[in-house]
């Protein structure tokens, strides 16, 4: 009896190279090197797949702290007589909560102790 014996052949090869081919194009669009170099972001981060992803990413982590400190505003308020606390430190998150993660230390939030509205400077953000 003849045994068979399985191998790749050369077109499995090269529809192999096809696809992570593709898939580079993919990864890569955006980035220069296979169009322009542009940004639809405000800040001009995010010019590859892989870099809107992150950007996208972080921007979810603003949106969450400021949350988070708008929550915990709102309680202090109650607890001091419905008047808004003077700086954000006194809602006592931590001070990684106080600047948007986008600017790296940066960019602190903009608090007003009148009104208890909390704004990132960060480009782009004003929306939040």
């Amino acid at each position: 009896m003849r045994s068979v014996r399985s191998a790749q052949t050369l077109a499995a090869s090269l529809v192999v190279i096809l696809i992570i081919g593709i898939l580079a194009v993919v990864m890569m669009k955006g980035s220069g090197a296979f169009g322009s170099k542009q940004s639809t972001r405000a800040d001009g981060r995010g010019t590859t797949v892989p870099g809107l992803v992150k950007a996208r990413a972080e921007d979810t982590v603003c949106k969450t702290y400021l949350n988070q400190l708008r929550m915990s505003l709102s309680i202090a308020k109650s607890d001091n007589d419905d008047q808004w606390p003077a700086t954000l430190q006194e809602s006592r998150l931590g001070e990684t909560y106080y600047t948007c993660p986008m600017g790296k230390g940066n960019n602190p939030y903009q608090y007003n102790p009148a009104t208890g509205e909390v704004k990132c400077t960060y480009p782009g953000h004003g929306k939040y």
